[in-house]
C-alpha cells in the first residue's frame, strides 16, 4: 500500500454508502482511510486485500524465522545441550513399548 496515494473518506461517507467505499478500495487496489473529524478511525479493505496482506505478513515472518534459524546454526560459538542436560532424563534408561502403535 502506498501511503501517499491512499484514498480518504469520512465516517459519514461510510455510513451513507459502505459498499461504495469497498468498491473504491477494490478499484484503486488500495485501502481507504476512514477519518472521524481530524483523525484516522480505521482503514477499509476488501476481503481479497485483507487476506493478501495477511498472507504476505505470514510469508515475511516465515522468512525472518528461517533467517534467524540459519544465523543461529551458522554461529560457531553456539552452545548446545543434550536432552539429559535440559530435562535431567537419560533417554537410554527409558523402556520403549514396541506395541504402543506409535511409529
Amino acid at each position: 500500500m502506498k501511503n501517499l496515494e491512499v484514498p480518504i473518506k469520512s465516517i459519514t461517507d461510510i455510513k451513507k454508502s459502505p459498499m461504495s467505499v469497498f468498491k473504491e478500495a477494490e478499484i484503486r487496489e488500495n485501502g481507504v482511510y476512514i477519518f472521524n473529524r481530524d483523525k484516522i478511525a480505521g482503514v477499509v479493505l476488501t476481503q481479497e486485500q485483507y487476506e493478501g496482506l495477511n498472507n504476505e505478513l505470514m510469508m515475511l515472518r516465515d522468512k525472518i524465522e528461517s533467517y534467524q534459524i540459519q544465523q543461529r546454526l551458522n554461529d560457531q560459538n553456539l552452545k548446545t545441550y543434550s536432552v539429559e542436560e535440559v530435562t535431567g532424563i537419560n533417554l537410554n534408561s527409558i523402556n520403549l513399548d514396541e506395541h504402543d502403535e506409535w511409529e
